[in-house]
């Protein structure tokens, strides 16, 4: 009896081997060692034709063998497949490009459908031989292809600029985890996702870019970039171009960025005929337009090498240029949160130690064929450090639905700054209109709303912590909330230039509405409080406080719970226009 259930079971586990072992089977890739062209194209077409084998037989895993191999040709990944190196370390296994980017696309028009793609285990490189930029003697031809590209769009689509119409998610499903992808200074940006969806780098190292960034993403959504080393860039660290909802970038390192496009930058500039001002792409950078819910936590921003490390494009450019002396062109800016929306910038350490660090952080407005205006950005708890800096923070034509919590919010983090802050009122944020010419007629677009709360900073040079810049002689900010800054321990909450209003933030008890205006430094017009409860449009009552550095007020006012106030400043008695505007409910 006893023989006869071991016969049975070993039917059974025959059976299971049968039907499902095929289904997890991997299909191992015999590549040759060697340097040759023969060699090369010889395991690009080994390669290639395993891919294809297991997208179309369900083998699914393609296993890469242990060894250094060269390959001629671009490969194109293909749907439901695996590629992986044979050990959990991603030295074992290193595939040299030599002419061709991995890509899942056959060409630069085809913009293919595929899901299902994972990338692991492996290095993947191109060959540090292949023709490359050289700024100095400026090339007309060097290779411009980034390493490893997962999507596309077409050159008609990119010189329309962004539309809603144009976004599909053509790959779904990829991950990219425990690689090394290094281009080697060679061709554009090392990996490039463009109209995906669902797309997951994590536990890699992105490496030598070459003209332009680390990881580009356009047109896409549901994209993870986590625990990654980004280091030595062309430009940017992560970039998100435009057209992308659904980002978080978390607990990555991103190291010297900006290290080699800024020169050509400053050549297309001066050969245009434009005027010469300064590039200062970011180590993390929302390019914009119709950037949304992205989150930006726990990364760490710095510089390698030596402390107080020039940005190495400026030498270059005053060698070429024969300038008499180095220019602070090319600069560095951390966190860049051009047209975009709905973003959260969380725990990050910066730390740049350099003559050309520009800012910490920076939004501003995107117009590509539809405008986005800064929104619901909450830039808290991050760690920002340098020797010098222009402008710590700077902001441009943010907006807000009318309450406290969707403008731009500047809260509990810590600035150091060792040495000096260079804008012309020494001021830590700095905000600034945008103006737009259309049809000969110019308009000026300035920033609804912006909170600062909770910060610390520590300096010399700091003479103020807000000030509004205007070449329109308007206010540039609508409104302005300070409370329980310090400034080398000390509370600080000054602000002046072109700011209609400054308040400490309100609250309500006892049927009165309580708050304390902030005059700024250099203000002199009388102002007037107007309080509302609405849907009523009457006012309810209105204050003219005194002119003094903290004017506290209060307003008796019954608001029903779960009702609304509507809190007006202005320059004029009895008239809404131009008023600052805030909300308050009633819980």
């Amino acid at each position: 009896m006893k023989k006869i259930m071991m016969y049975t079971i070993g039917i059974l586990l025959s059976l299971f081997f049968f039907f499902i072992v095929p289904q997890m089977a991997h299909a191992e890739v015999q590549l040759m060692e060697g340097t040759t062209p023969e060699i090369a194209t010889k395991n690009g077409e080994t390669l290639q034709a395993a891919i294809n084998q297991a997208s179309i037989s369900g083998t699914k895993q393609v296993m890469l063998p242990a060894g250094l191999f060269y390959i001629n040709g671009k490969i194109i990944l293909k749907s439901h497949i695996v590629l992986t190196g044979p050990s959990t370390s991603p030295t074992t296994t290193t595939l040299t490009m030599n002419n061709g980017p991995v890509t899942t696309d056959a060409t630069i028009k085809s913009q293919e459908a595929i899901t299902d793609v994972t990338l692991q285990n492996f290095t993947l490189q191109y060959n540090p031989n292949i023709p490359k930029f050289n700024y100095m003697t400026n090339p007309a031809n060097f290779y411009k292809e980034d390493l490893l590209n997962l999507g596309q769009y077409t050159k008609a689509e990119s010189d329309a600029g962004y539309k809603a119409t144009t976004k599909k998610a053509l790959k779904t499903n990829i991950n990219i985890t425990n690689m090394i992808l290094n281009a080697n200074t060679v061709g554009l940006s090392t990996v490039n996702i463009t109209k995906a969806k669902n797309i997951s780098i994590q536990n890699s190292r992105i490496i030598n870019s070459g003209l332009q960034s680390g990881i580009v993403v356009t047109y896409s959504d549901n994209v993870a970039i986590t625990n990654n080393l980004v280091k030595n860039l062309g430009r940017t660290g992560i970039v998100l171009y435009y057209g992308n909802s659904q980002v978080t970038i978390t607990n990555n390192k991103i190291i010297d960025w900006m290290q080699r496009y800024g020169s050509y930058h400053y050549d297309a500039v001066k050969q245009s005929g434009q005027a010469l001002d300064s590039m200062q792409d970011a180590a993390i950078d929302s390019y914009g337009p119709a950037n949304e819910y992205v989150t930006v936590r726990n990364n760490q921003i710095y510089l390698s090498s030596s402390a107080n490390k020039p940005n190495p494009n400026n030498a270059m450019i005053a060698k070429k240029w024969k300038l008499k002396t180095v220019p602070h062109y090319v600069r560095y800016t951390a966190l860049r949160a051009s047209g975009i929306q709905n973003a959260v910038y969380q725990g990050n350490i910066v730390n740049i130690d350099s003559p050309d660090t520009f800012s910490f952080f920076t939004a501003n407005m995107r117009k590509n064929n539809i405008v986005t205006r800064p929104k619901a950005i909450t830039v808290t708890g991050n760690q920002f450090t340098a020797r010098n800096v222009d402008y710590p923070i700077r902001l441009f034509a943010g907006i807000s639905n009318g309450n406290m919590t969707n403008g731009i919010t500047i809260q509990a983090n810590n600035f150091r700054i060792l040495g000096q802050v260079s804008n012309y009122y020494r001021s830590l944020v700095n905000v600034r209109e945008v103006p737009v010419t259309e049809n000969n007629k110019t308009t000026y677009y300035p920033t609804a709303l912006v909170t600062m709360l909770n910060n610390k900073i520590q300096s010399k040079s700091i003479s103020t912590l807000v000030d509004g810049s205007s070449t329109s002689k308007k206010d540039v900010l609508q409104l302005l909330i300070l409370n329980n800054n310090t400034y080398n321990g000390t509370l600080n909450q000054t602000a002046r230039n072109y700011i209609s209003a400054t308040i400490k933030p309100f609250s309500y008890s006892k049927k009165r509405l309580s708050g304390t205006l902030i005059w700024n430094a250099d203000e002199t017009k009388s102002k007037y409080i107007k309080a509302t409860i609405l849907p009523s449009k009457t006012i309810t009552i209105e204050l003219k406080p005194p002119k003094s550095k903290m004017a506290n007020f209060s307003i008796p006012m019954n608001i029903p719970k779960g009702a609304s106030a509507k809190l007006q400043i202005s320059e004029s008695k009895t008239s809404n226009i131009n008023a600052s505007t805030m909300m308050y409910q009633a819980k």
